[in-house]
């Protein structure tokens, strides 16, 4: 793995303390594997978690490879349209007028989902 500079680092860092706070989703807590937390929070470590997610997200960008998982069926729309965002975000600002739309495209398509998985 390339050495990353201690600015992506902590910009990696400070997305994962975001997500966290913002969203209560922390990808590097131990989990059951269905994104629920297995251990009390006061037990859990934020500091260590953001440590190890940048370095585990950087050597996946260094690869230039992402694992994402296996889609469900009916969230595959928005995860095809948020994942095109972010290879467009990817090829730099000119993309960013198409990644912001697809975005808006999955937002809408999982907000439907979700209506539809409450009835």
């Amino acid at each position: 793995m390339a050495m990353a500079s201690r600015n992506i680092l902590e910009q990696i860092h400070g997305a994962y303390r975001l997500m966290g706070e913002k969203a209560r989703y922390r990808p590097a807590a131990p989990s059951d594997g269905m994104g629920s937390i297995v251990v009390p929070e006061s037990e859990l470590n934020l500091e260590q978690e953001c440590r190890e997610y940048a370095e585990r997200w950087w050597a996946e960008e260094d690869k230039h490879s992402f694992f994402v998982g296996c889609c469900n069926f009916a969230t595959r729309p928005a995860t095809i349209f948020a994942i095109e965002a972010a290879r467009c975000m990817c090829g730099g600002s000119d993309g960013n007028r198409n990644a912001l739309k697809l975005l808006e495209l999955a937002v809408k398509d999982l907000q439907a989902a979700m209506e539809k998985d409450k009835n």
